[in-house]
Formats: C-alpha cells, structure tokens, sequence
C-alpha cells in the first residue's frame, strides 16, 4: 500500500469500527438505491424524449436501437452499484485488497456468493445488505424494462392496427 494513503485508510478504519454495521449497511442500500434510481430516471427520460415520439411517427427500426441503449445503461448501474459497495469494502479497510472487494461485491450482489464470508465477523451482516441491494436493483431492472418494451410493444401494434393509442 502506497504510503500517502496509509493514513487515510488507518482513519477510516477506525471510523468504521465506530458505527453500527446495521447503520453502515442502511446507510450503503440508501446510496445504492438512489444511484439506481437516478439510472432509471435516465432510462425513462429517454423512453419519454426518444422512444414515445418516434413510435408516434411510426419510426420502429430506430427506436429497438434506443431500447438497447436503455438496457446498456441499465446494466451500466448494476456495474457502477458493485463498483461502490467495493470502493467502500475497500476504502473503510472492512476488506484492504481492492481487488478482492470488488469481486467479493459483485459476486455477493448477484446472490452468486463469494464462498467463505471474508469479511470480518462482527460486520457479516453487511453481505446480506449487499445481495439485498443486488436483489433489489435487479428486479428493478427487469421490471423496469419489461414495462419499457411491453409499451413499445402495445404502442407499436396499436398504431399499426389502427387502435387509438
């Protein structure tokens, strides 16, 4: 470890060491919810500003690629959510090797499971936080983006059967 950040890390550990797990882990699933939140609010500003007008003038080629788009981003946030929980893994010294603790997040917030719990004991409870966020956000997802293509979908054979809209 480099010595310029020694002091730092030393610092939050003890920071760390000082607050409730629980409080640590609600605190995280706050942050996290909201980054995925704000990524869905993008998405759907997308559907409104790009999808809905170009199924209006009947443009169906363009808007599949725009929908992809959406799906890109959408697994941008799951990417950029595992990249948080291990940047914070790592930063509060819960797990020192930043390589380590972004795959213990990742494989941890996709439910997979890391295999031995290497975090320390009296913070174990903070896996759990960490596949709820995954849960979570990933139902999120999936419903988020079925409702994205089922409107495509409904909006597009409504128009081309001549059904108001």
């Amino acid at each position: 470890m480099p010595s310029a950040a020694k002091p730092i890390l030393d610092e939050s550990v003890i920071f760390i060491s000082d607050i409730s797990p629980i409080l640590f882990g609600g605190g995280m699933l706050i942050v996290i919810l909201t980054t995925h939140a704000l990524f869905a609010e993008l998405v759907g500003y997308i559907r409104m500003r790009c999808i809905e007008p170009l199924i209006d003038r009947q443009r169906y080629l363009l808007v599949r690629p725009v929908i992809y788009l959406g799906f890109l981003l959408m697994l941008s946030s799951h990417l950029v959510e595992i990249s948080i929980w291990g940047y914070v893994l790592s930063l509060t010294g819960l797990i020192p090797d930043l390589h380590k603790a972004l795959f213990f997040s990742a494989s941890t917030y996709t439910t997979l499971g890391y295999g031995k719990d290497i975090m320390p004991e009296a913070w174990n409870a903070i896996t759990a936080v960490i596949a709820l966020s995954g849960m979570f956000s990933i139902a999120w997802t999936t419903s988020f983006l079925i409702g994205m293509v089922g409107m495509f979908h409904s909006r597009k054979n409504a128009k081309t059967s001549g059904r108001p809209t």
